[in-house]
C-alpha cells in the first residue's frame, strides 16, 4: 500500500560513537544501551556502513548537504568559512511542508546559520577556541550556546562548563559536578520533548538532535 501521509522524522546524531559502543553490536558487552538496541531491533541496523570522511565537521557537512568533502570544501572547525549551501537536508524537508527543528550541535559558520531549519537551539560543545574574547562576538561561546544561557540561569552567571566533564578533543574525563538534570544530554532531551509538545500539529516535522560524544553518560 502506498503511504500518502508524510511521516514525522526524528534524526538523532552522536558526535562521535563507534559501532561497537552499541551493545547490540558489541562482543564484550561492556556498554549497555537498551534503548538504542530496541530502536535498532525494530528498524535497520547497518553493520557495514561508512562515513564519507573520518572527520567530524566535513562528515556533518556531508550529512546536511549530500556532498563529498571535495565538493563541500569543509575541512575543520577554525577555518571560519561561511556555510553558504543553497540545498540542505532541512531545506528539502521545509520545502515539502515540514516544520524543521535542530537542538544540540550544529558547529557551522556563522554559528547561528540555520541551513534550512525553522528554529535552532545550540550547544556546540566544549570548544576552547570559542572562549577567546578577541574573537568576533558572534563566534564567542556565550553567544553560540543556548545551553550555556540555560545553565547560567540555573547555576549563576559565573558558571564555567568548559572545565567540567570530558576535555575538548581529548580522552581525559573529569567529574560532572552539577545536578544530573542540568547536564547537556538532559537539556537536549528536554528541549526536544518541548518541541514535540509545542510544534504545529497540522504539519509533519523533521527534528534533528545532535549530542556531543562526551554528553552521552
Amino acid at each position: 500500500m502506498v503511504q500518502t501521509k508524510q511521516p514525522n522524522i526524528v534524526l538523532i546524531v552522536v558526535d562521535q560513537m563507534r559501532a561497537d559502543a552499541l551493545s547490540l553490536n558489541s562482543k564484550d558487552k561492556l556498554v549497555s544501551t537498551p534503548t538504542l538496541d530496541m530502536m535498532a531491533s525494530v528498524g535497520y541496523n547497518f553493520e557495514n556502513a561508512y562515513s564519507p570522511v573520518p572527520s567530524c565537521v566535513p562528515a556533518r557537512a556531508a550529512l546536511l548537504t549530500g556532498l563529498d568533502q571535495d565538493k563541500s570544501g569543509r575541512v575543520g572547525y577554525q577555518d571560519e568559512v561561511p556555510w553558504n549551501f543553497t540545498n540542505t537536508l532541512p531545506k528539502v524537508f521545509k520545502d515539502m511542508g515540514y516544520q524543521t527543528e535542530c537542538i544540540g550541535k550544529m558547529h557551522v559558520f556563522p554559528s547561528r546559520k540555520r541551513l534550512g531549519f525553522d528554529h535552532v537551539l545550540l550547544h556546540d560543545g566544549y570548544l576552547h577556541v570559542d572562549r577567546k574574547y578577541d574573537k568576533a562576538y558572534g563566534s564567542q561561546f556565550d553567544y553560540a550556546s543556548d545551553y550555556l544561557a540555560f545553565l547560567k540561569g540555573k547555576v549563576g552567571y559565573d558558571v564555567d562548563l568548559i572545565d567540567d566533564g570530558m576535555d575538548c578533543n581529548s580522552w581525559e574525563a573529569r567529574p560532572w559536578d552539577k545536578d544530573e538534570k542540568l547536564h547537556p544530554t538532559n537539556w537536549v532531551v528536554s528541549e526536544s520533548i518541548s518541541f514535540l509538545q509545542r510544534r504545529d500539529p497540522t504539519v509533519p516535522f523533521f527534528s534533528k538532535c545532535l549530542l556531543k560524544n562526551h554528553m552521552l553518560h
